[in-house]
Formats: C-alpha cells, structure tokens, sequence
C-alpha cells in the first residue's frame, strides 16, 4: 500500500467515525471548500450546504466496507462500500460511495462524494 492509499483510508476512516458521532464540523474539514456531496439525486455545494444536508440527515452508524482507490498525481478516485444503519430503527441502508478526492498541502480531502444506495433493482439513487 502507498502512503497515499494510506492517507485516502484513513480520510474514508475519519469521515465515518466523524459523521456517527454528530462531529459535523470535522465532518466538513474533510471537504474542499466548495466540494459537493451527491444523495437522494441531489447536488449540496459547498460547506454550508452540506452542513445542511448532514443536519438533516437520519443519524446512525457508517461501516465502511472495501475501497478501490485509484492515485493519479494530486487527484484520486474511490469507490468504496457503506452500510448504513439508522440509530431508531436499525434499519440497513447498503450503498457504494463514488469519491473524487484532491490533494491539498499534503491532505487528501473531497471534492466530490456521490451516495448511491444498493436496491433490488441494483445501483439507484434512492433506497428501496
């Protein structure tokens, strides 16, 4: 493993850990400045958005499954698994996390993540 695949699992690592204990604001030190998040078929961009979207959000639990990580240069692409368990329900959310990924003064951080959810049906926007 390089050290960029090293720091991009852990990037994926802090993010889930961040995320499941409602730390919103380490949440989105982990995105560029005018990074997006893609769920739901919806675009949030830029911080503030995504804080919204992240407020509103069920909360839960994130496990974080497999990644294939791709490095070119000061960019990356990830394509890992999640399993999302919603904290009132237990409900099971399987899904796959599409990731562009930018290398800022030596920190890996997002500049895109896009949530698609594993159906019936296969790969959707939306949970069955």
């Amino acid at each position: 493993m390089t050290d960029d695949e090293e720091k991009i699992r852990e990037l994926l690592a802090t993010y889930a850990l961040a995320l499941d204990l409602v730390d919103f604001d380490a949440c989105l030190q982990l995105f560029t400045d005018d990074g997006e998040f893609v769920v739901f078929g919806r675009t949030w961009q830029g911080i503030e958005k995504i804080r919204t979207m992240f407020t509103s959000a069920p909360q839960g639990l994130h496990l974080v499954g497999a990644a294939r990580i791709a490095v070119d240069g000061m960019n990356a692409t990830v394509r890992s698994q999640v399993l999302f368990v919603e904290s009132g329900t237990h409900e099971l959310r399987p899904g796959i996390y599409d990731d562009l990924l930018v290398n800022t003064d030596g920190r890996w951080r997002f500049r895109r993540r896009r949530c698609q959810f594993l159906t019936a049906g296969g790969v959707a926007d939306r949970p069955d």
